[in-house]
């Protein structure tokens, strides 16, 4: 991911906060037990204006899953989008870095880990070689994205990949080559957070999920996570950590009041006032904290790809959470100009019909109506696709075969098998709707719909969800010249294979 990519999507609520910049302090309490839910001109938005989000979304075709608004503890937008529902846990891919964060400042004020400046080399005794970054190295380096280390966008993907087949994570990541000296460029690279990750295991004992749990999430109410890890029990603390968007609003509000909760100091306060400071100073006069992007002394966000994000301002007490699919579902920053061009200075006057017309959007965009209608053509070719079993060349997915299954199933059922031999079977939906496939060991759901996009084209639609990822597969027919092609924005795939059939129905 670019630094510039990555700057734009803590750009997308900036809008708001021009207005917001004009709001005086407010006091906040330190007692929670709910957000309250209002109608949003009591907190000064319009919730006419806000209810040109729904058309925005259905005709631009943006992939948000859901939308949160909060302003003085008071909820006054609250919208899911089909085919995600309300409660389910989601991916926050890179916001995790900033939960990382947070974990660490509760194993500094514990007592665990002795401060942010202390050197990383002190936690991996074991590892005897290593690039020569790691001799002054800083648990703080790692924390703003100043290791030193030659990792970054262009680099990142292939350092994964010999990241998740070495057996030992630390020792990899130690002979990444030094690119600078720690603590001079700034340099996004997630294998930083795993360091951090691997640091909270080693100094407490503990996986950072069972850590967050005990000290974080338990305290705050948030029961229902999931968090990657790989096979030595560490987490995953660059990314993959699945919150429902109330919960991500709660770590919003953790952040407002300065690590406090319902009277308890979870994580001090001067941790929270540097990570979410400027530490790294870029051109434009933002900067990155400690895994937090930072716009100014009052308004920082936790950014994830998809558009996973918490946005925070301290001065005017608003929180505003998003969701969503693919690699940057509001790229020309409409939502955002929605957002700001419906927030007011003080309070409005009442507007029923206008609030009660925003009820009814906010409904009606969980509905499957909701959503941007397929063409879904009558063809007489889906016996020559349908029932038959696919062998796919070499692909992004390992897909070995496909199979569309349609007769002796109520729905239709979408077979795969990969290299490995391993069969999954997705319901799939016919045109518009989806229908729903639950990942039993993580509980991430996904989506999945097929459409004839053409009389020669169909579409499977296998959209990850909660997961983030939505992949294209178009099956098309072209006689001795069967093709797939599968795309997917998030992982930049664009395969184009061919297909044949393997003669048995």
């Amino acid at each position: 991911m670019t630094k510039k990519l990555l700057l734009c999507l803590i750009l997308v609520f900036v809008c708001v906060e021009h207005v917001f910049s004009q709001s005086q302090n407010i006091k906040k309490s330190d007692e929670f037990s709910a957000f309250q839910t209002v109608e949003p001109e009591e907190e000064g938005f319009s919730s006419l204006k806000l209810s040109a989000i729904f058309p925005y979304v259905r005709n631009q075709q943006v992939n948000i899953h859901s939308l949160m608004i909060i302003r003085n503890d008071k909820i006054i937008f609250d919208a899911y989008f089909y085919p995600y529902t309300k409660g389910l846990q989601h991916d926050i891919a890179s916001c995790t870095k900033s939960i990382t964060s947070l974990l660490i400042g509760i194993a500094i004020d514990k007592g665990f880990i002795r401060n942010e400046n202390e050197l990383v080399k002190t936690y991996f005794p074991e590892i005897k070689s290593y690039s020569k970054s790691f001799q002054t190295l800083t648990i703080k380096d790692l924390l703003t994205m100043t290791s030193g280390l030659d990792c970054g966008s262009d680099n990142e993907e292939t350092l994964f990949s010999g990241l998740f087949k070495a057996s030992d994570w630390p020792a990899y990541i130690f002979n990444i080559p030094s690119a600078n000296t720690p603590g001079k460029q700034f340099s996004y690279c997630s294998c930083n957070f795993y360091l951090l990750a691997e640091i909270l295991y080693r100094s407490t004992k503990l996986s950072p999920e069972t850590f967050a749990d005990k000290y974080l999430f338990e305290q705050m109410g948030i029961k229902n996570f999931y968090w990657t890890k790989n096979s030595k029990g560490v987490n995953y603390g660059w990314g993959d950590l699945a919150l429902n968007p109330y919960d991500m609003a709660k770590i919003g509000r953790l952040l407002l009041n300065n690590g406090k909760w319902n009277g308890v100091q979870l994580i001090s306060a001067d941790y929270i006032k540097k990570a979410t400071s400027i530490q790294t100073p870029f051109s434009d006069h933002k900067g990155y904290g400690y895994g937090f992007w930072v716009d100014n002394d009052h308004s920082f966000n936790a950014v994830g790809r998809g558009g996973q994000r918490i946005h925070v301002d301290r001065l005017y007490n608003a929180i505003v959470v998003a969701t969503g699919g693919g690699y940057d579902w509001d790229e020309k920053e409409g939502i955002s100009d929605l957002i700001g061009s419906s927030v007011h200075l003080d309070a409005l006057s009442k507007n029923q019909p206008a609030s009660d017309s925003l009820k009814v959007a906010i409904a009606n965009a969980a509905k499957m109506s909701g959503i941007l209608p397929v063409e879904n053509l009558a063809n007489a070719r889906q016996d020559v696709l349908f029932n038959h079993t696919l062998i796919l060349e070499k692909n992004s997915l390992d897909i070995s075969t496909a199979r569309i299954i349609t007769s002796g199933y109520t729905d239709a059922v979408l077979r795969i098998t990969n290299l490995s031999g391993k069969v999954v079977n997705y319901p799939l939906g016919i045109g518009t709707k989806y229908l729903y496939f639950k990942d039993i060991l993580s509980n991430h759901v996904y989506a999945i719909r097929g459409y004839w996009k053409s009389q020669d084209d169909f579409v499977v639609d296998l959209n990850t969800l909660t997961k983030i990822n939505d992949y294209k597969i178009d099956f098309i027919l072209k006689g001795k010249e069967n093709q797939v092609t599968i795309r997917e924005g998030t992982k930049a795939i664009n395969d184009s294979l061919r297909v044949r059939f393997d003669g048995n129905k």
